[in-house]
């Protein structure tokens, strides 16, 4: 009756166990994650003090920015795998202990066996025990596989590289993320400059729209001439409102690149006293091509990845190779019926499946197979990037050519806008036309402008297909205005030729982790490994 009543209780509680209620999350927690969010996003924000140029909207960006901060922790993750599978090389060091308890002795009686049958159990059998009803057992046994080992080993190498790999995307975020708020930076300039000038005039033109609706109600001009006049006007303000609402994201695009929370108040430093000197790009094509090679993430990665698909084929062989296993052990038992209640085993163990033999021809044509692909893969990417350095200076040379051209557009219609407002002054020319040449100034002015921020955005582009770091190893602990520093000092080179501080090595794809030159020689991993 206990038993059934024991069983019943536990296939309750099995049942009971095993319901799941889905349970939605409350709004108060929602609001309470909410909450904490927004404050620890204020935390992180750095205070803006003074006005911001291009050198510290960078700074911010690269300390501040989200997707900066998770690649970082990425690159953590891969630290912590490396930190786990190193303890996997480790021997297994098992401790037990274990206590024991029958409701009776297990005795027990033993019969002869003969002819393949045991004899028949006797009226008076004689039992024997050989176990207390209670006992204790204490064990500390220590196990190691030797090929284990050499597997974790090529593993934790492995590891390694894909940390340096998650190192190298972190670079090309930083690489990215400069890009990308060089050209919002520039963007956000010619936004503020213009924005300043786009409301007075288009105050100007709905002023002159409802002088042209009075006229038309007093009737003191044709009916067609005043809608023909409104008609210009409107179209006026239709193309004022459309470039004002294309410039009114530009701040906050800017903003959000910086980590700054929207809204937060800020000047840019170019905006009254802008600098639209063209920068001059001293570096040779050959020694971009070099540079660029030798330093870009894509590039660098490829040679970790032939790196890890070599250790593949390390790994592979391995399991081919027959397992031993050390054994020691220390071990007691308090029963009372043991002559030797403590004793220790030591014992080794080799294990083999013969058909991995059958399996050595098919892993050789798969390694030489999986580096051939490696070797392809790092040469695409090879000529990807020295493409996309020949793409970056020809953009550089038509950006600037474009510009040069959109500056004397500029000065022509500045001109012209002149001449209209001292025709207007002396009653020679209508409002209209007054209206319209200030806004050809304006459309010329916003062009000359996004022409430089474009020259300006090549000009940048052009170092980042070199692979050329801004940011210091160390920038996580800079300051803003520190980092800002160090970055407008490294451009400042850059931009007089000076590439002392490039690497000139990078990783090979040997097992060996020796750094060799670009153009050194591969080493033949499989042939090493038969």
């Amino acid at each position: 009756m206990f038993k059934k009543t024991l069983l019943a209780s536990s296939m309750v509680l099995a049942i009971t166990g095993c319901a799941v209620t889905p349970e939605a999350i409350s709004p108060d927690n929602v609001s309470a994650t909410v909450q904490a969010d927004m404050t620890l996003l204020a935390q992180e924000q750095d205070q803006v003090l003074d006005s911001i140029g291009l050198e510290d909207a960078i700074a911010r960006a690269v300390r501040n920015n989200r997707d900066k901060k998770l690649k970082a922790l990425e690159s953590a993750m891969e630290q912590g795998q490396i930190d786990l599978v190193q303890h996997e090389m480790l021997p297994s060091l098992a401790a037990s202990a274990g206590y024991s308890e029958r409701s009776n002795f297990a005795a027990s009686a033993s019969v002869g066996f003969q002819d393949g049958h045991p004899e028949p159990l006797g009226p008076n059998p004689s039992y024997s025990i050989s176990q207390d009803k209670q006992r204790s057992t204490y064990d500390l046994a220590l196990s190691w596989n030797v090929l284990d080992f050499g597997l974790s080993y090529v593993r934790a190498k492995q590891h390694a590289d894909r940390y340096l790999i998650a190192k190298e995307r972190e670079r090309k975020v930083s690489h990215n993320i400069t890009q990308d708020v060089r050209g919002a930076y520039w963007r956000a300039v010619s936004a503020e400059r213009l924005l300043q000038k786009i409301g007075p005039l288009i105050e100007q033109a709905s002023a002159a729209l409802d002088d042209s609706r009075q006229v038309e109600l007093l009737q003191l001009r044709s009916p067609m001439e005043a809608l023909y006049y409104q008609r210009e006007l409107l179209d006026v303000l239709r193309s004022l409102q459309s470039l004002k609402q294309d410039l009114s994201n530009a701040r906050t695009e800017l903003a959000g690149l910086m980590g700054l929370k929207p809204g937060t108040v800020f000047e840019l430093a170019d905006v009254n006293e802008p600098d639209f000197s063209v920068p001059e790009l001293t570096v040779e094509l050959a020694t971009m091509e070099e540079l660029a090679l030798n330093q870009r993430p894509e590039l660098v990665e490829t040679y970790y990845q032939q790196r890890i698909s070599a250790a593949d084929t390390r790994a592979a062989i391995l399991k081919m190779l027959p397992g031993i296993s050390l054994n020691a052990g220390v071990y007691q038992d308090d029963s009372d019926y043991l002559l030797n209640q403590n004793w220790t085993t030591l014992g080794a163990q080799v294990s083999w499946n013969l058909f991995d033999v059958f399996k050595v021809g098919a892993e050789r044509r798969l390694a030489k197979t999986r580096e051939a692909l490696a070797e392809e893969q790092r040469l695409a990417s090879s000529m990807a990037v020295l493409t996309q350095v020949h793409l970056a200076r020809i953009r550089y040379n038509e950006s600037r050519k474009s510009f040069d051209l959109a500056d004397r557009y500029l000065n022509v219609a500045s001109r012209i806008n002149e001449q209209t407002v001292n025709a207007a002054r002396m009653k020679r020319t209508s409002e209209l036309d007054l209206i319209r040449e200030s806004l050809n100034t304006l459309l010329a002015e916003l062009r000359r402008d996004v022409a430089y921020a474009d020259l300006q955005n090549s000009y940048g582009r052009v170092f980042v297909t070199m692979g050329m770091d801004l940011l210091p190893e160390d920038y996580a602990a800079s300051s803003v205005d520190a980092l800002a520093d160090t970055i407008g000092e490294r451009f400042g080179r850059w931009q007089r030729g000076e590439f002392s501080d490039a690497a000139a090595m990078v990783p090979s794809a040997n097992a060996d982790n020796e750094p060799v030159p670009a153009n050194g020689a591969e080493s033949d991993s499989t042939g090493d490994m038969s």
